[in-house]
């Protein structure tokens, strides 16, 4: 058997519900002043209630905020912690 010379070395996504993210994640998100989708790194514990998950962001060259989403909302992960 002959070895693999190229490797798979695309950018890969994943959509899950935001219920499962994690301290760490690498998410897509919009912003108003923005053009598309930036990502953002969750950055400190998860907050997670009966209705809605709470996470603080960061994306470079800005200012810390917290992005909120209802249970069952999909989120898009770029990479994990």
């Amino acid at each position: 058997m002959g070895q693999a010379t190229e490797f798979y070395n695309r950018p890969m996504a994943l959509d899950f519900v935001a219920q499962r993210l994690e301290l760490g994640d690498v998410v897509l998100i919009g912003l108003p002043d923005e053009d598309g989708q930036v990502e953002a790194t969750v950055v400190r514990e998860i907050d997670r209630t009966d209705t809605t998950v709470r996470a603080t962001l960061r994306v470079k060259g800005r200012e810390d905020f917290v992005k909120e989403w209802p249970l069952g909302e999909l989120v898009t992960v770029v990479r994990g912690p």
